[in-house]
């Protein structure tokens, strides 16, 4: 109040008959942005209410939401490891899904792009699909991906299975497979 006091008498100065509106005047900006200041405290600290009590914050929500570091191990049919490779998947709020994995040279396939839904409580529903090329560039069709996921009790991890579908440029079934899938939250 003391700083306020002098920048009044320095704003005044020139014109001494204006210090009484002028006072009244920051008078009322200073109470108000001592009242958002407020305002903005009390939001703050009411958004750290434990979850479940109708607050919604940034990252109060985890569910499936968020970036995965995933293992993807292709299987045969009677369940035996194939291959394995990593993968990133990102769960975006609403339901759209991207995942991007290294199990076929970056030159030949593109980004997954997809979607999800909750099933239940920890589990989930994923379709992706992207698209495939050859080896010299040219489209060879596209390579869908349906999952479903169980989330860690933590809800830093899941687990998932997933159905391939490779099909051509005309979307035919070409090859299909199977695959199961470990991950961790991606911090």
């Amino acid at each position: 109040m003391k700083n306020e006091g002098i920048l009044l008498k320095q704003l005044t100065r020139f014109n001494p008959t204006s210090d009484r509106n002028l006072r009244k005047v920051a008078s009322r900006h200073v109470l108000t942005l001592s009242l958002l200041a407020l305002t903005g405290f009390y939001q703050q600290e009411s958004s750290a209410a434990p979850a479940g009590q109708g607050q919604v914050g940034l990252f109060t929500d985890h569910d499936l939401e968020g970036v995965w570091d995933l293992t993807v191990t292709i299987r045969d049919a009677a369940g035996n490891p194939l291959r394995s490779f990593r993968a990133m998947n990102m769960y975006i709020r609403g339901g759209q899904f991207e995942e991007f994995g290294v199990g076929t040279p970056p030159g030949q396939r593109g980004p997954g792009m997809g979607f999800w839904q909750r099933e239940g409580r920890d589990r989930y529903s994923a379709v992706l699909e992207f698209f495939r090329f050859n080896v010299d560039g040219t489209f060879a069709g596209t390579q869908k991906v349906t999952r479903t996921i169980e989330l860690g009790a933590g809800e830093d991890s899941f687990t998932s299975t997933a159905a391939i579908q490779i099909l051509d440029i005309n979307g035919q079934l070409i090859q299909s497979a199977y695959a199961t899938k470990t991950a961790t939250r991606f911090n």
